[in-house]
């Protein structure tokens, strides 16, 4: 007789304050056979808080490929499984995505249950346009790729989010101050729902110097939400335009190079090309 395969729970869990948690969250962490989580230190306070006597078991990014494999196999054996992250909705920038991949092999049932996402979070309270928006995510740490994705958020004419840690987010503002126009307003969202959460707004420029007065300094979670700006059509190519031809030409294949400038700068390829050709 064939085994029913258990169901794969995607479970979003609190990003700050514990009273965030919904009541099938806790049902569902509740009746699965095991859990796996992020770090079953901070998940642990959680299940605690809430009488949750489920197993846990440790699902972070250097262990995911290795843990995938078993359990599959509970779930397989018609056991249920619960995935939860550090905070909030699993796999935005979190572990989770070889497991519900391979589970979507399988054609193991995958269920989420909704909850708080920092990313929806500080796009609710924004005041931006958020008919589009965009999710960068840590943003990369070498060079040439940074510099793209901070060219596309100052330019996509998108509202853009961005997580950064504590230790980075000054250097992320400065990078931004030197392309992002000083009239387009961002937002930066502090530790959200937690005991010494802050919100700043304004300029980039403004903020940086919010964060350097405030009592909290640069403590914590940020999360980055920037308004969508677009630049204008210019007939020629100022100063900075030809900073950031150089800046895609040195780091891309030519082909890529002039699409994505011819994005960013709302110019023919044919027109970027030629003025590359010529300042050669």
């Amino acid at each position: 007789m064939d085994i029913k395969s258990g169901t794969l729970y995607i479970v979003s869990t609190p990003i700050g304050n514990l009273n965030d948690i919904t009541n099938r969250a806790i049902e569902i962490l509740n009746k699965v056979e095991i859990c796996a989580a992020e770090d079953t230190r901070n998940s642990i306070k959680l299940f605690n808080a809430f009488d949750i006597n489920t197993k846990l078991t440790s699902y972070h990014k250097f262990s995911e490929k290795s843990k995938t494999t078993g359990l599959i196999k509970y779930l397989l054996n018609g056991k249920d499984v619960a995935l939860i992250s550090d905070a909030g909705t699993p796999l935005i920038s979190d572990p989770g995505k070889y497991l519900v991949n391979k589970a979507i092999e399988e054609g193991i049932e995958i269920v989420p249950i909704p909850g708080v996402s920092s990313v929806i979070t500080a796009l609710s309270i924004s005041g931006f346009n958020l008919y589009n928006f965009k999710f960068f995510g840590f943003l990369p740490r070498k060079k040439a790729e940074r510099e793209e994705r901070i060219l596309e958020i100052c330019t996509s004419g998108i509202t853009s989010v961005v997580f950064e840690s504590g230790k980075r987010i000054e250097r992320l503002l400065q990078e931004i101050s030197k392309i992002l126009p000083e009239n387009v307003p961002i937002l930066i969202a502090r530790e959200m729902t937690k005991i010494h959460e802050t919100y700043y707004r304004g300029n980039v420029i403004n903020i940086i110097k919010q964060l350097n007065s405030s009592e909290h300094g640069t403590k914590g979670e940020f999360v980055l939400v920037v308004s969508a700006y677009q630049k204008p059509f210019q007939e020629g190519l100022s100063d900075e335009d030809m900073r950031i031809m150089d800046i895609l030409f040195n780091a891309l294949p030519q082909k890529e190079a002039l699409f994505l400038a011819s994005k960013i700068l709302k110019k023919k390829r044919n027109f970027l090309y030629k003025i590359k050709i010529d300042n050669n």
